[in-house]
Formats: structure tokens, C-alpha cells, sequence
């Protein structure tokens, strides 16, 4: 028998997946097709735009084909990797660059000469976002400034964040983002939730070049070549942050992907919060808006990846298998795209430290995944000076499968960890979304939908957690003196 499902779009930085829900939130069929990122420089991350939209296409198809008895498409929501951007021609939809991911750093050289000036005051004012090459604004800018393809095409130029591309293209012509994903441009005022003419200004930008700001449910559907109409359209860590559940203020939850990012609810009012965090926009849903706090770990599954990819283990799993038998004496920043909050360190790059002769590979792995943990310690303390301790933690991502890791983050953050069942909580909140833009859902329903494995309590005491707290501090504090900035070398 035919069922309705909604389609949940997460087209993230490794792979694209999509997965259709059917009307009590049950995920019947789900696609996936990794992303090819290539680095032409070091710190350059790229990948190709038209390959990202094939992707889309080609998931949504290949889910619909794997319902057993088939599947009436409802409705489409969209979830995008934040500060990745592109620019293409807004007559063809032809790229004119290629896609550069939020990983990517090239765009330190556009923001190191604003720092320390009144555009860097007005800018964080504004935004609420700190001057980091991380946002998407930088990255505009260098793609203004080096690429002779944007520059030649002055008058009919479109240049966002990836989920403007994609809906150009899929809806034939609309040039839309959300608040969600604008929140993260360093371009949109966070109190009137509308790109800013001075802070394009203070990058160059011409703010008619930008997509128009849309809620994260759209107020009319949008047909698309997908076969179904487009709902919703959302940054995919505040998808993520419903799909768990967290739909009160306070509510915490953290994502454990390529990179790791964790959210804080912060309420239905602007907050721009200090200790190092980042203020963005949740969602918009007619007069429904939330706001949130954000700390991102740049780097998490990458660095198990990058293990992967030097012979220490044959994947992920294994990573996680060798780490349980690691001494803890060995240290590694995940940073190979600099710190983020609260640190803030855009130079940083990764340091492994406290190598010895009898270093193994399990210690190795051990410094890994301690390493991810105690930075996703580090938003957490910063969350709870802001806002007070979260009850629990909720998480979710390819990285929550590993036990060492949730044991780890517990005994580092004393407090119990809620692996979500469905890790694919991206996919799932914005398939929520569209199915409320449909008029059968609302957000305590999708909120009803989270479930959990049983939490992973903390094992060590308050007094274990504070002295290797207090290690791991003095150990960042070590590594900026290894910052690349600080080592380098006249030719």
C-alpha cells in the first residue's frame, strides 16, 4: 500500500543523505551518497556544487524507489552545511566557483586586516559573530577578489551559502536562504533577521548579490523538480536541535560530524552571549522564532578520518574499538581547521603531543578521541557560565555510535549523555519541518518524536574530571606557541 512520507534533505560536508518519514515520524527508506572535498592549498576546502545538487536528486530518487510498496512524496525540507558558499551566474544557475566549504581558511586574508578596527566593532555588534575566516562573509569576499569569472559577471552574479544555490536550482529560479543559515553569513542584523548593508559593506559585498531571507518554513510551498513541493529550509544544526528535541530554552544538544557542534536553546529573543560563543537564529516558523547559542569543534570525525587514512585502523568502529585500550598520556588538539569557541584560534593547527617510543596506536586513537571530548567540554563549561548547566546532554551524529567517546564526554562533563536512536537527526528535523509547513505537524509533535538510547552516565568523580579539566587547559594554552603563525620561516 502507497504511504505519504516526507523527504529530510541533509546535504552535509561528507555526504548527502536523505531519508523519508512517513506521518508518525518513522524513517521508511533512506539514500546516501558521499561528497568528494578536495584541497588545492593547505586549509583550502572545496567541492563541486552541480556534484552537491546531482547528489540531492539522485538521494531523493533512489529513497522513493526503496519504499516496499511505494510512496506518495509529501513534501521536501532542506538542510544545508551553514557557511559553505558558491557564486554562479543568476541568469543560468552555471557555477562560477567552486563550492568552499566552512572548513575552508583562505579567507584569513580578508579577515587578519579587519581586526583591531571599527568594522570588526560594527560587525560583531550586528552579527553577534566574532571576525573569524569561518563565517561565510569572508569567504565571499575572497571569492570576489580572486576569481576573474565572478568579476566578469557584474549585473547577473548570485553569490550565497549552498542551500541558495541548490533551491535556485531545484525550484527554477527562486533566490531564497533562511535565518537560520544567515545567521551564519556575518552579514544579517540578528535583531531585524536582514542582511545588513554596512556589514556587506565592511566586505565588499554587494547586498543585491545576496539571496532573499525567507522563514524556515516558507509561507507558501515552493514547487520543485523533485517531484514535491518545498516546505522548509534550514542551517542543519538547528534542524538537528528540534529533531532532538530541543525546542525549550536551555535544551542542549551536540552533533557529532566532520565537526562537532553543539546548540543551546536560548529562547524567542535575540541573545548575543560573551564567554566565547556564538549567537544564531534556530528557526521561523510565522510567529514561532527561537534563537540559540553555538559553539562548533572544527574538527571531530575528520581527525578519526584522518586516522583511517594513515593504516591505523581499517574504519570509524575500529578507531573507537582501539581507543578503549589507549593510555591516557598522550594529548592531540583536533584543530586542523582551527580552534573554535571558545578558544577562538583561527591559525591553529592540529598538535600531537606527549609522544614517546612506547606510544601505541591505541593511545593515539585514546588522544583522538579525548581530544574531541574535552573541546566539546570546553563549549559545555562556556554554556553553562552563560545560561547554567544543561540537565543532560543530547546527542547525535555519526560519532555518538562510539562508546569510548560518549564514556569520555560524560566523565569530562559530569553529567549523564543522551544518545539519540535516529543519529540522523539533521535529516529528521527538517523532514519535521516540512511536514508542519504542511499543516500536519507541530513542533512539540516533532519534539514528541526524539528517542534515546539509555544515557551514558559519568564513572569518574568531580575530582578526576577537574584535575584533567585543568590538564587539558594548560595543555591549549601550550599550543598556541606551535601555531603555524608562530613557527614560520622567511624563504
Amino acid at each position: 500500500m502507497t504511504i505519504r512520507v516526507y523527504a529530510g534533505v541533509d546535504q552535509g560536508t561528507t555526504s548527502t543523505f536523505t531519508g523519508l518519514y512517513d506521518e508518525e515520524g518513522r524513517c521508511v527508506a533512506s539514500a546516501r551518497r558521499r561528497a568528494a572535498t578536495s584541497h588545492p592549498r593547505p586549509g583550502w576546502d572545496e567541492q563541486d556544487g552541480l556534484a552537491l545538487l546531482a547528489a540531492i536528486e539522485d538521494t531523493v530518487a533512489e529513497a522513493l524507489t526503496r519504499v516496499e510498496g511505494g510512496a506518495e512524496l509529501a513534501g521536501i525540507g532542506l538542510a544545508n552545511q551553514g557557511e559553505s558558499v558558491i557564486a554562479f551566474d543568476r541568469r543560468t544557475g552555471e557555477p562560477l566557483s567552486p563550492a568552499i566549504l566552512w572548513s575552508d581558511r583562505r579567507a584569513t586574508e580578508v579577515v587578519e586586516p579587519m581586526a583591531g578596527t571599527p568594522q570588526q566593532d560594527e560587525l560583531e555588534e550586528r552579527t553577534g559573530l566574532p571576525l573569524d575566516p569561518y563565517f561565510s562573509a569572508g569567504k565571499i569576499a575572497w571569492i570576489l577578489r580572486n576569481l576573474p569569472s565572478v568579476q566578469e559577471a557584474a549585473g547577473h552574479l548570485a553569490v550565497g551559502t549552498l542551500d541558495s544555490f541548490f533551491i535556485y536550482h531545484l525550484t527554477g529560479g527562486e533566490f531564497i536562504t533562511d535565518p537560520s543559515t544567515a545567521s551564519r553569513t556575518q552579514l544579517m542584523d540578528l535583531d531585524t533577521l536582514e542582511f545588513d548593508e554596512g556589514c556587506a559593506g565592511a566586505y565588499g559585498i554587494d547586498i543585491r548579490t545576496l539571496p532573499h531571507i525567507m522563514d524556515t518554513i516558507v509561507s507558501e510551498p515552493l514547487p520543485t523538480r523533485l517531484g514535491a513541493p518545498l516546505y522548509a529550509s534550514s542551517c542543519d544544526q538547528q534542524a538537528a536541535l528540534a529533531a532532538v528535541g530541543g525546542i525549550s530554552t536551555g535544551d542542549v544538544k551536540v552533533t557529532y560530524g566532520t565537526g562537532c557542534f553543539i546548540e543551546a536553546n536560548a529562547g524567542p529573543k535575540p541573545r548575543r552571549p560573551g564567554n566565547g560563543l556564538m549567537p544564531t537564529f534556530a528557526w521561523s516558523m510565522g510567529q514561532t522564532r527561537a534563537w540559540a547559542i553555538e559553539g562548533g569543534v572544527f574538527t571531530a570525525a575528520t581527525a578519526v578520518d584522518w586516522l583511517v587514512s594513515l593504516g591505523l585502523a581499517p574504519d570509524a568502529a575500529a578507531v573507537s574499538a582501539l581507543a578503549a585500550d589507549g593510555n591516557p598520556g598522550t594529548m592531540f588538539l583536533p584543530s586542523f581547521s582551527g580552534v573554535g569557541a571558545p578558544w577562538w584560534r583561527p591559525g591553529a593547527a592540529g598538535v600531537l603531543s606527549g609522544l614517546r617510543a612506547s606510544t601505541t596506536p591505541a593511545d593515539i586513537a585514546r588522544a583522538v578521541l579525548d581530544g574531541v571530548a574535552n573541546r566539546v567540554a570546553d563549549v559545555i563549561d562556556a554554556v553553562e557560565r552563560e545560561q547554567g548547566p544543561p540537565e543532560a546532554l543530547r546527542v547525535d551524529g555519526g560519532l555518538s555510535a562510539s562508546a569510548t567517546l560518549l564514556q569520555l564526554q560524560a566523565d569530562l562533563c559530569g553529567r549523564a549523555v543522551l544518545p539519540a536512536v535516529n543519529r540522523d537527526s539533521t535529516a529528521a528535523g527538517v523532514a519535521g519541518f516540512a511536514a508542519m509547513g504542511a499543516g500536519e505537524l507541530d513542533l512539540p509533535g516533532l519534539a514528541a518524536r526524539a528517542a534515546f538510547h539509555p544515557p551514558v552516565e559519568p564513572r569518574r568523580d568531580a575530582a578526576w574530571r577537574e584535575e584533567h579539566r585543568a590538564r587539558w587547559r594548560r595543555f591549549v594554552a601550550a599550543t598556541r606557541g606551535v601555531d603555524p603563525s608562530e613557527l614560520e620561516v622567511s624563504r
